[in-house]
This record gives C-alpha cells, structure tokens and sequence, in this order.
C-alpha cells in the first residue's frame, strides 16, 4: 500500500534510485486518485469513447494478459489513451504548499521525543499534485457489443522526474536530493452498460481483478 509520502521520500532521498511504483485499485492511492475529478473526466471520455465506437475496441484496445507496466515513458500499446495536461490543483504554488505541509510534519515526527505516534501530514492536495500530467490507457477484458457491455482495464501513468518540479527542483534545499524518476502506475477495473442509452457502472460485489 502505497503513499505519496512513499514515493516523496524515494524521490529526495541522496541516494534516490528509479524505481517502478504499481498500484492496484485496492491500494489507497489508487482509490484517492479515481475520485478525483480530471481522473473520472478521463475516464467517462473513454468509456462514452467505448460506447459509440464499441466494433473498433473489439478490434484494437482489447487487453494482452502478458503485458506488465514497466519503467518507460513509452506509451501502453493497443490501448485507448486520453492525456490530461497539467489539470487543476496541480499548479507549482498549491504543490509547493502541500509539500511545506509534509515535509514540516516529517521533521515534527522525527523530532518527537514523546512515544505517541504522530503520521506525517500527507494533504489530497500534495497526493494530486505531485501527479501532474497524466495518461490514462484503457482496454477491455471482456467486451460484448450486441449486449452493449464490457469490462474496462484502466491504467493510470505518471513520471515524477526533475522536470515535473520546474524550478523548484533548483532550490537549495533539494540541492542533495537525488531526484531519480519515479514510475507510478495506478491500475483499476469497471464494468459499464449501455444498452440503456446511458453508460453506466455495474455495481461489483467484490474487490476484483488484479494485475
């Protein structure tokens, strides 16, 4: 179970490595990320998408079992992709805010002399901002055109690199951070129907797929 303070840490440490970061939708980042508004836009473009060209997913965004997200900034291939760029909320001052916010409960934490557990502060706000741009690819699992229903494979990607921070990333408190990107995939599934004319979510009775 992944946090953004997880993927923060990695990414400022001296000694940050590239590291792939894959977040299934029991995770709680994934969880934060698909009810976040530029997130579900996204995905009712592709699922509207689905729905008047439904032939064409049957043919090309159909999901390959084998295929594993990886450290690249290659795109997933036969899959529908919808980029978001630099959606709102994620601007460098409401980033910068929200890492203040962490970073100043980080060194409360560490300085605690007390037993008492004290979390660090870990803001929506610093959890969607540090996200930025994003793509999200999409496939079907299972698809059924005459019922007017599939199952739909979503997959979030984002790189957090040196660029993502602009010129922060030049301030002299990050002067030793290592800054090594960091590969972040966030992975869910949905049924939708509409063969009402409206698409729709099926209700799932259980926690589901994983990758």
């Amino acid at each position: 179970m992944a946090t953004i303070g997880d993927i923060l840490n990695e990414f400022f440490s001296p000694f940050s490595k590239e590291r792939l970061w894959v977040m299934p939708e029991n995770d709680n980042y994934t969880r934060k990320v698909s009810t976040w508004n530029p997130v579900i836009q996204s995905v009712n473009r592709a699922k509207f998408n689905l729905s008047t060209n439904c032939s064409t997913w049957q043919t090309l965004y159909v999901s390959q079992p084998s295929w594993k997200p990886m450290m690249t900034n290659s795109p997933k291939p036969g899959a529908y992709r919808d980029f978001v760029p630099s959606p709102p909320g994620t601007d460098p001052d409401t980033c910068r805010n929200a890492f203040i916010i962490y970073a100043g409960s980080t060194a409360i934490e560490i300085t605690n002399p007390v037993l008492i557990p004290l979390p660090a502060i870990q803001t929506d706000d610093l959890y969607f901002c540090s996200i930025g741009s994003f793509n999200i690819y999409t496939t079907v699992d299972a698809i059924n055109c005459a019922a007017k229903t599939a199952t739909m494979n979503f997959w979030m990607y984002n790189a957090m690199s040196r660029t993502s921070f602009g010129r922060f990333a030049s301030q002299p408190a990050f002067a030793l951070s290592g800054m090594k990107t960091q590969y972040m995939w966030w992975n869910w599934v949905e049924t939708v129907d509409w063969s009402s004319g409206i698409v729709r979510t099926v209700p799932r009775t259980s926690s589901g797929r994983r990758w």
